[in-house]
């Protein structure tokens, strides 16, 4: 229902967490991507939920709406797309030698043949090795995959 609001003025549903305490996070972006969320955004869009989830009988205590930041979750087979040739972490479901983290540039795996947008296949191109080393996976092997924030403060570069 928070999508089909969300898409209804504009904005993708990036993600959305729940949390026990009764506190609803919801991050949004624009389809397209044709500018940045800005507070109006937010504020907008905090207005038609805060009006729509109690008619739909859903209890929240507090109500979080923002855009998903420089270190955004990849969620999504666009979302992928979108930042190919992105800095990115990823966590794998299974351990690759006792390992399930990595850092690199995210590229596409041309090799992949599959129809159905969870296998479709990405690589990342590791950081920190000696070697070129280039991972495979596909997005149902992942636990979590986020970009990794970038700032630039008066010349100086921080991840």
């Amino acid at each position: 229902m928070v999508s089909e609001i969300a898409t209804g003025m504009g904005y993708e549903l990036v993600d959305l967490e729940l949390c026990q305490s009764g506190l609803v996070r919801v991050f949004i972006d624009f389809i397209g991507s044709e500018r940045d969320v800005c507070v109006k955004d937010c504020e907008l869009l905090t207005r038609q939920l805060l009006y729509q989830l109690p008619v739909e009988k859903l209890l929240f205590e507090r109500l979080e709406v923002s855009s998903p930041g420089i270190d955004r979750k990849l969620t999504k087979p666009s979302h992928f797309e979108r930042f190919v040739g992105s800095k990115i972490k990823i966590c794998l479901k299974e351990p690759i030698d006792k390992i399930k983290n990595f850092e690199g540039i995210l590229i596409k795996d041309n090799m992949s043949g599959d129809d159905n947008d969870l296998d479709s296949k990405f690589a990342l191109e590791l950081l920190d090795t000696k070697k070129n080393l280039i991972l495979a996976f596909s997005i149902r092997e992942l636990s979590s995959a986020r970009l990794v924030g970038e700032t630039i403060l008066k010349g100086r570069r921080y991840e």
